[in-house]
């Protein structure tokens, strides 16, 4: 099944700032953004108590410290099962309008606009929009309703995504709400990753999987297990990404396959995203906000190599479909166009320039090239 999509996008590369690119109903008024990818390194942090496995404790359990408990939907906060809250018979609820067309992640042009070329990947994001209102007006009480408004004005796809999912039973259950810092700057992220786990995982099917990018960009692919991403643990160099390969590449989450780790970049993705927009607000010293992101990239390549050298079935009925491809090459352009907004915050980073290193290394990239037959970039636009 195709990825669904109900209107163009477009990316733009090169220049950082803002664009106006007109207004549609569809973002209520939020500028598309003009940015070039960076690849500039930063200290992160893991941060407190979040359900982002690999942060750094810095709440509840004190600086310095690991959270064990993350992305396992099914537990509560500080809890440290794996996933296995799995539903694969959830409802696949998107009433929204199919589109037999394939969405690439950077094809058409944003509504009523022709300056996003058709090569990059792009999609509303302000994280200078004004919020001084809803941090003087803020309480407890109003929590939810303000981180609504919050990123409806910063990052409108983050809004969509938590209003989905605003009667998940650990919607909120992530965020400190007694200080504006606290809910937004330490909890908010984590609020964003785990309720993506909770929308892919809730509009799964038996058959299909269920990824959100965007209210109007999400995709559905036929499921399929793959091999345990166990197998790539032996693969990884050095010991920058070890809070999150020790996690998720052994015991239990070690078992879990593709579908997780593509599930588990998303989430990392969008945990980058929400960070970027709340950076000004965040308690904490330094945190691993980009450190997942491209972390999981990392052990995407890795996990493609195994499969194209060692189960060559398998690769060949992944690049078979569509949805799979295009996603693969969604999360690259889309992961690079967040980077670029995290990296004018150097706080937001721990590990993720030595990380970085290792997704880049040719044979790496390669992997991913291989996988959508294109070459690619540091950047959110595809080379031409």
């Amino acid at each position: 099944m195709q990825a669904r999509t109900w209107f163009g996008i477009g990316g733009v590369a090169f220049a950082l700032g803002l664009a106006g690119c007109g207004n549609d109903s569809g973002r209520g008024g939020q500028p598309w953004v003009t940015a070039g990818a960076s690849a500039s390194a930063g200290d992160d942090h893991d941060d407190a108590d979040d359900d982002d496995d690999d942060d750094v404790d810095t709440g509840g359990d004190g600086p310095g410290s690991l959270s064990a408990a993350d992305d396992d939907h099914g537990d509560g906060p500080g809890e440290t099962g794996a996933d296995d809250a799995r539903p694969d018979d959830g409802p696949d609820d998107d009433d929204d309008d199919d589109d037999d067309d394939p969405d690439d992640g950077t094809g058409g042009d944003p509504p009523g606009n022709g300056d996003c070329p058709s090569h990059c990947y792009c999609e509303p994001f302000d994280p200078d929009a004004p919020v001084d209102d809803l941090v003087a007006g803020y309480s407890a009480a109003n929590w939810e309703s303000t981180v609504f408004e919050f990123l409806e004005r910063r990052w409108p796809a983050g809004s969509q995504l938590l209003q989905d999912q605003q009667n998940d039973p650990y919607f909120g259950n992530f965020s400190d709400k007694s200080d504006f810092g606290m809910a937004f700057g330490d909890g908010l992220p984590t609020e964003a990753h785990e309720m993506t786990h909770g929308w892919d995982f809730g509009h799964a099917t038996i058959t299909e999987f269920a990824y959100f990018v965007r209210a109007d960009l999400q995709y559905f692919p036929p499921k399929n297990d793959g091999f345990a991403r166990s197998a790539i643990y032996g693969l990884v160099e050095g010991n920058s990404t070890s809070q999150y390969a020790d996690l998720y590449l052994t015991g239990t989450q070690g078992t879990y396959g593709w579908n997780d780790i593509l599930d588990e970049g998303n989430c990392y993705i969008h945990d980058m995203a929400t960070y970027a927009v709340t950076a000004e607000y965040m308690p904490w010293a330094g945190i691993s906000g980009r450190d997942g992101a491209v972390a999981f990239m990392y052990f995407l390549e890795l996990y493609l190599g195994v499969a194209r050298t060692q189960y060559p079935q398998l690769y060949a009925e992944l690049k078979a479909e569509p949805d799979y491809v295009d996603l693969v090459q969604t999360q690259w352009l889309r992961m690079h166009f967040f980077l670029q907004f995290a990296d004018e915050h150097p706080e937001l980073g721990i590990n993720d320039a030595a990380i970085r290193d290792l997704m880049y290394q040719p044979q790496n990239q390669a992997e991913i090239e291989m996988f959508i037959d294109h070459e690619l970039e540091a950047s959110n636009c595809l080379p031409q």
